[in-house]
């Protein structure tokens, strides 16, 4: 046992984060490290669980269920909760320094000796809910459930997997209602499963009502909100077609924010990032650059290709950066940075084979084990039961105590 303070620090509580705090804050549950001090960081009070957002724009109860309270997670791994070592921060990261040290948003200033990056990135609403507290993240959710029910007319702009959820479940649940789905690509779904997975997402979706329109990339003005408010609105496409709605989703381009790393950049002078603001790591998830050692970067905000970027494979990522992290504080990395020798678990860079899209309550495509089920009925059986029964809500709702999202 070693009785020494190790302080972990998790900025981001995005699935990676989730699993990596856990996976860390248990050691010291064990009674191996009862100095280890876990803090997690994220702007939002709350966790929102994204995956649902296609269903929860239809089903009101559902919606309500997706947000969970965030200073709760570690309460688990305390050894005494009369005497907490693990804390939650509600603020956002600003910096991240040379000297092993992070500036919040607070105004706060934290040393860590390791920390792990898991800020993800930031898509739009309703896979994105910004608000100050976690009553008003419920209610704006809410009200867009109102909102999809009284317009006439809705426009998703994006084929990937939440975009045709989200049409498939629009179109399901309101059959009258006009529903438009406008992709820039051949294809819907990503181009690293089968094509026959968009050919049957295309079939199922006009046997919904919905307009599918490949091959066209619309023109977007900078101050479109995309906010889930009802207000008539005519975008036009490069085809110079025009596409007339009350409602709009934008289900395209989740973008990376990495800007606290700037200042980190000017101190070591190197760049540390991509041009899209993904942060270099090593296989092991470190941050490519050897005074950075102790610095991690998992799930959506690193630079692993699109087929890494999935939920299942952003818990996988965190399983080994937590591995390698949990490797180095029982090597004594923190104590003897220099004299430490230890051999750190790599990814193995394998990508996604597994896809499962429901349009619906009863419809869905579906790829396993490279085999894909678009036309079928197989398709169908395998969205309606493994996938849309509640998004895998219910298996996520573990992760937090029990009354987490009450």
């Amino acid at each position: 046992m070693s009785t020494r303070d190790i302080h972990v620090v998790v900025v981001g509580i995005s699935t990676a984060g989730i699993a990596i705090s856990k996976a860390i804050a248990a050691l010291a549950k064990k009674g191996r490290y009862p100095g280890l001090h876990v803090t997690i960081v994220d702007r939002n009070a709350y966790w929102y669980y994204m995956i649902g957002a296609p269903r929860a724009v239809v089903d009101k109860q559902f919606g309500h269920q997706l947000f969970f309270r965030q200073d709760t997670l570690l309460t688990p791994f305390e050894v005494d909760p009369l005497n907490p070592k693990h804390r939650f921060i509600q603020a956002s990261l600003v910096a991240v320094n040379s000297d092993k040290s992070i500036e919040l948003s607070n105004g706060e200033k934290l040393s860590f000796d390791y920390l792990l990056l898991s800020t993800g990135a930031t898509n739009s609403f309703p896979a994105n809910v910004i608000a100050p507290s976690l009553e008003d993240a419920r209610s704006r959710l809410l009200q867009l459930h109102d909102n999809v029910k009284n317009a006439e007319s809705v426009l998703v702009i994006g084929g990937g997997a939440v975009g045709v959820e989200t049409a498939g479940e629009i179109a399901s649940e309101y059959p009258k209602k006009k529903v438009t789905l406008v992709h820039s690509g051949a294809r819907l779904l990503p181009s690293n499963f089968k094509a026959g997975l968009s050919d049957g997402a295309v079939r199922k979706l006009r046997r919904l009502g919905v307009a599918v329109v490949l091959n066209e990339r619309m023109v977007i003005p900078a101050d479109t909100p995309f906010d889930g408010t009802i207000r008539p609105l005519s975008l036009k496409g490069k085809s110079g077609n025009t596409y007339d709605s009350e409602l709009q989703f934008l289900t395209i381009g989740p973008k990376i924010h990495t800007e606290y790393l700037v200042s980190l950049e000017e101190q070591l002078d190197t760049k540390l990032r991509e041009a899209n603001g993904a942060i270099r790591i090593k296989p092991t998830f470190q941050i490519d650059h050897d005074q950075l050692t102790a610095v991690f970067a998992v799930g959506d905000v690193n630079s692993l290709p699109a087929g890494n970027k999935y939920a299942m494979k952003a818990v996988e990522q965190a399983q080994v950066a937590a591995a390698n992290v949990i490797t180095m504080i029982e090597a004594g990395f923190d104590q003897n940075p220099k004299d430490c020798n230890v051999s750190l678990e790599e990814w193995d860079g394998s990508e996604a084979n597994m896809i499962v899209v429901p349009m619906g309550r009863n419809l869905g495509v579906a790829q396993v084990a490279g085999i894909a089920f678009g036309r079928c009925f197989v398709g169908n059986f395998l969205a309606r039961n493994v996938k849309g029964k509640d998004y895998f809500l219910a298996k996520n709702a573990t992760e937090f105590p029990p009354g987490a999202n009450a």
